[in-house]
């Protein structure tokens, strides 16, 4: 028996957690933002040390810095903040904003051009490694910036602003797509003895495009510092297994200091057994298998304002798995039964996040408010994890691995989202946590969420995608249309000498087809007009609140949440069953508004709905799953791996050896 219902609650119930988890929170901060159960960060940007478009001080600034950017331009007040930069190799010196920024007083500045020099305090008197380049072309490894660069501005940013700030890696895995890592043994940006080493030490040995063959070295006799490089295995299937030692080294020497999350997995469609590209949902079951406290998820695309007239948000061709986007998310997060949900269909820990990538403003400087490429980290996406008090860095990673986040785009939500489950009694269990329950019983389900009263977008004209539904709703006021819960079966870890491990896929639209949990429904769909209406404690937004039941089965099963403002069978952006489309399809809308911008794409002389006006427009948030057992019934993975995360812990704490972070502060 599945669980199943045929009613609504519509109560104020669920404001105890609120009131709960507010009166807990309000004693560890006082400034505005204090009781806020989450806190806002971003783990995936760029700057100029491999191919972003500002200096690494710069992003930081505009991530986490409050009000007006001394050159112009808005900051995002982000909580925490991971600098994460390609692995590899860059010619440009990141203390400067490439050229193309448009800031002033900031110009192209390679490597050649400052050796020896001290500049924002930094003095870097050679290119370490293997030679790589020659004049300007002269490449520095990624190992070495982001010990002498990146490392040392977050060290200086820490004095600046009360964030937690993070030294981290958009790893560039052998035999696949992109990957975000950090590992944060050793970074203390408030001491003097801190570093990096770690995350470079990664960079150094596991990613593709960084051939160095020499690292640091030990003394004058040029003994490496990190010997046993392996520069051959890193493409294909070999590559697969390269990157599968990646996940290992960082499970037997940081299980709960480090983490690996996927990003774009669909961009460069499926994966070759003779190349650099994709992933299949058996890659993702290999680094789960191999990293249980370290490899737990899959990121968003990020790039969403790249939207054109014929596709593209997200970085995204049609040769990508899916065709491209939907609702912003690729196919393997958008899709009801896709492979997020085959994945969470064996009960395993793994969580979906979000992040900006954000590398530049297309065809706009850095300063300017429209954007045809990228949004800064905080504009447009935040990823929510659990507002710990003293907040630290190891409290980013201990709420990512637990699940308990959430992601948004375009504030469509605040911070103090609640989405919880129980049966009997008070014992709620929230995002990545597992309910166990009696078969017929009664599962009492709440969530309570605040639509802010605006976002960061530019535009206040009417969104044009609602238009043709007779909707009259401004870009920068989106208004929540409704909720999916969406559950399925678990039907148990699939064993990698299964038949069904290793699922071939498909680049294009005929990836969106396949079905890797056919158990998987929207089982819930919750009007925001059936919802109680309240405010917000903060009293910038509309507080709603719902609460449903399902009834126990025989068989464990999860729930997962999403929502939009995208009612359902919108034309050209939505199905009848409240599914987003291909996000190509949008672009078919015009905007005819005469505040429509004229950096928006044009057919046959009609501005079309693309890049930024685009992304305000179709906007959602996804919550990470609550699972359910019956009682008596084999635990999930999902509870056996926290069980693991909870024993190293333990034995951290006994051995007195636990790398704790000084980075921290009292918050919100």
């Amino acid at each position: 028996m599945f669980p199943s219902s045929k009613t609504i609650l519509l109560t104020a119930a669920s404001a105890s957690l609120a009131l709960t988890q507010s009166a807990a929170a309000e004693g560890l901060g006082h400034n505005e933002r204090r009781g806020n159960p989450y806190v806002a960060g971003d783990m995936h940007n760029h700057n100029t040390c491999t191919d972003g478009s500002v200096a690494a001080g710069y992003t930081i600034d505009r991530a986490v810095g409050r009000g007006t950017a001394s050159a112009g331009g808005n900051n995002f007040d982000l909580d925490w903040f991971t600098l994460g930069n390609h692995g590899g190799s860059g010619n440009r010196d990141c203390r400067f904003s490439d050229t193309s920024a448009n800031l002033p007083g900031q110009t192209t500045t390679t490597w050649s051009q400052t050796l020896g020099q001290t500049i924002d305090g930094i003095t870097i008197s050679s290119l370490k490694g293997t030679p790589n380049g020659t004049g300007t072309g002269a490449q520095m490894w990624r190992w070495q910036s982001i010990r002498e660069v990146e490392y040392p501005t977050i060290v200086d940013r820490s004095a600046k602003y009360d964030k937690v700030l993070i030294e981290g890696l958009e790893w560039i895995a052998p035999g696949h797509e992109h990957v975000d890592v950090a590992v944060i043994t050793g970074q203390h940006p408030r001491k003097s003895t801190g570093n990096a080493d770690k995350v470079a030490e990664f960079e150094y040995r596991f990613d593709r495009a960084d051939v160095d063959a020499i690292g640091p070295v030990i003394d004058a006799g040029g003994n490496q510092l990190w010997p046993g490089k392996d520069n051959v295995n890193n493409t294909g299937t070999a590559g697969h297994q390269k990157a599968l030692s990646g996940v290992k080294w960082l499970q037997a020497n940081y299980p709960l200091q480090s983490y690996i999350i996927p990003t774009h997995t669909e961009r460069q469609g499926p994966f070759s057994a003779t190349a650099n590209k994709g992933y299949n949902i058996e890659h993702f079951r290999d680094f789960n298998n191999a990293g249980p406290t370290v490899a737990f998820g899959i990121e968003s695309p990020g790039h969403f304002a790249e939207g054109g007239a014929t596709g593209g948000s997200g970085s995204y061709t049609p040769a990508a798995v899916g065709g491209g986007t939907y609702g912003m998310s690729g196919i393997y997060t958008a899709k009801v039964g896709g492979l997020w949900d085959g994945l969470l269909g064996e009960g395993r820990n793994f969580f979906v996040y979000v992040s900006s990538d954000w590398h530049s403003r297309g065809a706009g400087g850095a300063r300017d408010s429209f954007t045809t490429a990228d949004f800064i980290p905080g504009e447009y996406t935040k990823l929510y994890v659990p507002n710990a008090g003293r907040f630290s860095s190891q409290q980013v990673i201990d709420g990512m691995r637990s699940g308990n986040s959430y992601s948004v785009n375009a504030d469509l939500i605040g911070p103090d989202m609640v989405f919880r489950a129980k049966t009997r009694g008070d014992d709620w269990k929230t995002m990545g946590e597992t309910l166990v329950v009696r078969p017929g019983e009664k599962i009492t389900v709440e969530m309570e969420l605040t639509v802010p009263n605006e976002n960061n977008s530019p535009y206040s004209f009417d969104n044009p995608l609602l238009v043709p539904v007779g909707i009259k709703q401004p870009l920068n006021k989106p208004a929540l249309d409704h909720v999916d819960l969406i559950t399925g079966q678990i039907t148990g870890v699939v064993a990698p000498d299964a038949a069904n491990y290793a699922v071939a896929n498909v680049a294009g639209t005929a990836g969106a087809a396949i079905v890797y949990n056919s158990s998987a429904t929207i089982a819930r769909q919750i009007q925001a007009t059936q919802m109680q209406r309240g405010h917000g404690r903060d009293r910038d937004g509309v507080r709603l609140r719902f609460t449903t039941t399902f009834v126990a089965g025989t068989k464990p099963f999860y729930i997962r949440a999403r929502g939009t403002n995208i009612p359902n069978g919108t034309p050209n952006v939505s199905d009848t069953a409240g599914n987003p489309v291909l996000d190509a399809n949008n672009a078919l809308v015009s905007c005819i508004d005469p505040a429509c911008p004229a950096h928006l794409e044009t057919v046959n002389g009609a501005k079309k709905v693309t890049h930024d006006v685009q992304s305000y427009s179709n906007v959602w948030f996804y919550a990470n799953p609550i699972f359910v057992r019956p009682e008596g019934s084999p635990k999930l993975l999902v509870e056996t791996n926290a069980e693991l995360a909870r024993r190293l812990g333990r034995q951290a704490d006994n051995d007195h050896d636990h790398d704790h972070d000084d980075h921290h502060h009292d918050h919100h």
